[in-house]
């Protein structure tokens, strides 16, 4: 059998992918510049109405001379200097006198005034805008179509919507032949049935029609581009296609983008102007023809520039150099538009075309048109991505990835090739199919070693060397072909390995503070302290200022020990040491640092105590109790908050060690708790229920991530990089649990305990569908399960186990021994402490608090689970080099 159908489809899928995400990340650029394209093309029309009293007038005998015209203008303006002059070009046209106002606009944009030929009268002044004497309307709606009146840094939104938009029609041009739809609806909309499938049936014929003149706007609006325009230029230039002009004494020039240039000299003497009839005359009896503009000399200089300015057909462009040194007006130079190269008559033409200017009205019409159908594409291309979501599902599924599998070697390198060399010449399109690539071959593998091998047909657990490599070298070979540098991200999602690595160090400076990012480590030790408030020894009441000099201190002492034993180094001597006392560092002599991490968090009653409620964060506050709680006080709140995590049980404790004593002078110990968390390598950690914990997790660095767990939104200046975290103590009544039968077990929890996937079906990181129903008939993934209560919470998970074992007889008065607990298995005398040390890190705390109430009042699992601590701390972001976490609070 041939390979070909399997190359072709293979293609198809490559290039379906591609198009998809260009579509989806890209069409918002294409959409500002197809209004914006579209608002251009009007303001043609917006200008004839608008400055019809400035450019025509009523016709009426013979035109007085253009001396006269522009001494009518000397006189009513006599600080401005005259620079050229657009004769009359029709019988109901006006004279145009460019003149230098001293005003320096953003566009380059000239000043003008307008006469009447015939009486000499000043009719009013305006500005004009290159060649194609725009106007302001159209100056200001060009310049936003441009760069949205951003300067250079707004040209790179239109760059980069030009250099893809070739690449969005063809692909969706080769896509749409490839359905070989030779019935009526390959051609013309045909639309049936619903969904999709008929929002397909206009998009595909429309973007038929429209390709070809897409290609057309891509290919020509490339050439005003920042840095795909400078590639442009210089092949022109090698293969002498550049556009020659005339050069007169004073600089002026012309060029094919002559409408988004300034024209005119500095200025022009009595004497330049007194010569323009005789100028005006020799330039027509040389064959010149109106419309066209003539600039005067400036200075000494005795050369006028004559440039033809009709860009429609049949286009006038030749240009004239007219001297005057003799005394009487000869034609010195000239530059005929048929003796340009072909090329750069070509150029000018299709810029022409682009501008709206070859066929006049209709031109400008076909680009409305155009434009106002361009933008009904991409809003059929974001419902067809809305109506390909699952059920459930708030957007659509992405074309599924495995193309380059299909295809062979060789193959693969001529698509390395290409993909190089339009990434040379078109950078920022380089530059984003790099990163689109990048991001989406580590999302790919991501997602191909989290979730558990399955064996089906498409071999979808299957990660070839074929796959890896194809993706590598592409994206190598586009960064390459853009010579864009692209720094090296130090990652944070390989937390595998990383996990069984003791010997490993994570940085404690930075501007986020660690254990928050970094991969969980196999041990944790979470401690609360109150700060304070009076003096230590005699009991004297300490004043907001002594507090808050005390918490600083201890910040500082703290960070330096933290950054010191993360790094495997010994910490500074206490304050409390002498040197003859024991160091507790020698807890962990001769151990590696075990990728220890320590992060601070700041509690809302340290706010007030310190009195820095002015700079307090906004949202902290402490949390309620919510219903089926049974809150110990002994295990709640705090003022200052310490999460010390490692891969080594004894290199934590030691940490903790060394922080406590530490905190003698400014505060005490509240409460500890101590958990633990082994995961298999690539895999999610599970609780002691035996389930997974933290599969919907964004991955770390992602959008998503960051948007659930940093703080920006009306927050002070200083906590711009914090979070806010909750620490809860979750008893689990795990002799009760032990009794319910797996299937009970997995619909409280609405996943398979053992691979994690949810019961609606799919693998450990797909989204619930809450839509699908089992064999029953009834809702496959329960209304009240857990991962139905909570799947939409946005926060992080870090969470940790914790198994106290049974509780002593003389824990038992406090521990409420008739709750809940079987007698069956004999635990009512002694009840078992064991469950979940919930840590989770969220933008805003009233995320957790709203999540919380919802499984209040319907979560299953509730049966099982008792809060016994609570509480909430601001974790600053990080310290900076040499410096302190919390830093910026005080500073602020």
């Amino acid at each position: 059998m041939s390979d070909e159908p399997k190359i072709s489809a293979a293609l198809r899928q490559l290039l379906l992918r591609l198009h998809f995400y260009a579509g989806i990340l890209i069409a918002p650029f294409l959409l500002v510049a197809a209004v914006t394209g579209l608002a251009y093309a009007l303001s043609y029309a917006v200008e004839d109405v608008r400055y019809q009293d400035l450019r025509t007038v009523e016709p009426g005998g013979e035109h007085v001379s253009l001396v006269d015209q522009v001494e009518a203008v000397t006189a009513a303006h006599p600080d401005w200097t005259v620079t050229a002059v657009r004769p009359a070009a029709g019988e109901d046209a006006s004279t145009a006198v460019l003149v230098d106002d001293g005003v320096v606009r953003e566009s380059g944009a000239s000043a003008v005034v307008y006469v009447d030929p015939y009486t000499g009268t000043v009719l009013g002044d305006s500005t004009s805008y290159g060649s194609s004497q725009a106007g302001p309307v159209r100056e200001w709606v060009s310049t936003l179509h441009r760069s949205l009146h951003l300067g250079e840094p707004g040209r790179l939104y239109s760059e980069l919507a030009a250099s893809w938009l070739w690449v969005v029609a063809l692909g969706g041009l080769v896509l749409w032949i490839a359905r070989k739809r030779r019935a009526g609806g390959f051609w013309r909309p045909k639309p049936s049935g619903s969904g999709r499938g008929r929002t397909l049936a206009w998009h595909g014929p429309v973007g038929l029609w429209l390709v070809a003149v897409l290609v057309f706007l891509s290919v020509t609006g490339v050439t005003w581009s920042r840095y795909a325009g400078e590639n442009v230029s210089e092949m022109r230039a090698a293969l002498s296609w550049s556009t020659p002009a005339l050069a007169v004494d004073s600089g002026a020039s012309g060029g094919d983008h002559a409408a988004h240039d300034h024209s005119g000299a500095a200025g022009a003497s009595p004497f330049a102007v007194a010569l323009l009839d005789a100028v005006y005359r020799s330039a027509l009896d040389a064959g010149a023809s109106d419309p066209m503009q003539i600039t005067l000399p400036s200075g000494s200089s005795t050369q006028y520039l004559v440039n033809e300015q009709q860009r429609s057909i049949p286009l006038r462009q030749d240009q004239l150099i007219v001297d005057t040194g003799s005394g009487a007006p000869e034609v010195t130079e000239e530059l005929r538009f048929r003796d340009w190269p072909v090329m750069a008559q070509v150029t000018n033409v299709v810029i022409a075309a682009h501008m709206g200017l070859l066929f006049g009205l209709a031109n400008q019409v076909i680009l409305a048109a155009a434009m106002l159908a361009f933008v009904l594409l991409i809003v059929w291309g974001y419902r067809m991505w809305w109506q390909r979501r699952p059920k459930g599902g708030r957007v659509g599924r992405p074309y599924p990835r495995g193309g380059l599998r299909g295809l062979p070697w060789w193959l693969i390198a001529v698509i390395v090739a290409v993909a190089a060399g339009v990434g040379w010449f078109f950078p920022l399109l380089g530059i984003s199919l790099a990163a689109f690539v990048a991001v989406d071959v580590l999302v790919g593998l991501w997602m191909r070693f989290r979730k558990p091998p399955k064996e089906n047909e498409h071999g979808e657990a299957v990660v070839t060397r074929r796959t890896a490599l194809a993706a590598a070298t592409i994206t190598a070979a586009v960064g390459a072909g853009v010579g864009a540098a692209i720094g090296e991200r130090r990652g944070h999602e390989d937390g595998g390995e990383a996990g069984h690595d003791h010997s490993g160090t994570e940085p404690f400076y930075g501007a986020r503070q660690a254990g928050i990012e970094t991969p969980a480590q196999r041990h944790a030790l979470f401690a609360a302290f109150d700060l304070s408030v009076t003096a230590l020894g005699t009991g004297a009441a300490l004043e907001t200022t002594a507090v808050a000099a005390n918490l600083q201190a201890l910040l500082q002492d703290w960070s330096a020990v933290a950054a010191a034993l993360a790094a495997g180094e010994a910490p500074p001597k206490a304050p409390i040491d002498g040197d003859d006392q024991f160091d507790a560092e020698a807890v962990a002599a001769g151990l590696d640092p075990a990728r220890l991490t320590v992060t601070f968090g700041i509690g809302p009653g340290a706010f007030a105590k310190a009195g820095l409620e002015s700079v307090q964060p906004s949202k902290l506050a402490e949390l309620p109790e919510f219903d089926g709680d049974k809150l110990n006080p002994a295990w709640s709140g705090g003022d200052l908050f310490l999460q010390v995590c490692g891969d080594d049980q004894q290199v934590v404790s030691n940490a903790f060690l060394e922080l406590r004593k530490r905190a003698v002078m400014g505060g005490r110990l509240r409460w500890v708790q101590q958990g633990f968390s082994s995961a298999p390598d690539g895999g999610t950690p599970r609780n002691l229920m035996g389930f997974k914990d933290g599969s919907a997790n964004p991955q770390v660095g992602s959008e998503l991530f960051d948007e659930r767990v940093w703080a920006v939104d009306a927050e002070p200046s200083w906590f711009e990089g914090g979070t806010y975290l909750v620490f809860r103590k979750i008893r689990m009544r795990l002799p009760d649990w032990s009794m319910l039968t797996a299937e009970d077990q997995n619909l409280t929890f609405g996943r398979e305990r053992d691979s994690g996937a949810p019961l609606s079906g799919g693998g450990e990181f797909d989204h619930p569908d809450f839509e699908v129903l089992d064999s029953s008939g009834l809702q496959a993934v329960p209304a009240d399960s857990h991962v139905a209560v909570v799947h939409d919470a946005a926060m992080v998970r870090r969470g940790y186990n914790y198994d106290y074992g049974f509780l002593t007889q003389g824990d038992v008065s406090s521990d409420a021994v008739t709750d809940g607990h079987l007698d069956g298995h004999m635990h009512a005398e002694h009840p078992y402490d064991a469950g979940l040390l919930f840590a989770s890190f969220q933008a805003d705390p009233q995320v957790f608090i709203d999540t919380q109430e919802k499984m209040a009042a319907s979560d299953r699992l509730n049966e099982f689970i008792t809060a016994e601590g609570s509480a909430v701390f601001v974790l600053p972001p990080g310290a900076p080099e040499g410096g302190y976490v919390g830093q910026g609070l005080f500073e602020s």
